[in-house]
């Protein structure tokens, strides 16, 4: 099983590759994906696909709706959400 900070590493890399003017040892699990990286709706959207490359279940629209009705849009908000649907996806296989 991928422990969770691996989750945020993995989406760390992500980010990087959307924003390359980011750089990965100023990202924090508890960033805010749109105030403090910067990413707006077509970020996201690229975000998205890269992360369905290797999570193919996740959902951006249950993400956002998550993290606005929270408002926590994080980095560990979103590597949960992932490491939920990469559990649920090994339970869905056995």
């Amino acid at each position: 099983m991928i422990s969770l900070d691996e989750h945020v590493r993995t989406l760390v890399d992500d980010l990087v590759a959307v924003k390359p003017t980011l750089r990965r040892e100023e990202i924090r699990a508890e960033s805010s994906i749109t105030r403090d990286l910067g990413f707006d709706s077509l970020d996201l959207v690229e975000l998205a696909a890269r992360i369905r490359d290797a999570y193919p279940d996740f959902d951006l629209l249950r993400w956002l709706e998550d993290a606005m009705s929270s408002e926590v849009d994080s980095v560990g908000s979103m590597a949960e959400l992932l490491a939920r649907s990469r559990a649920a996806a090994g339970e869905e296989k056995r």
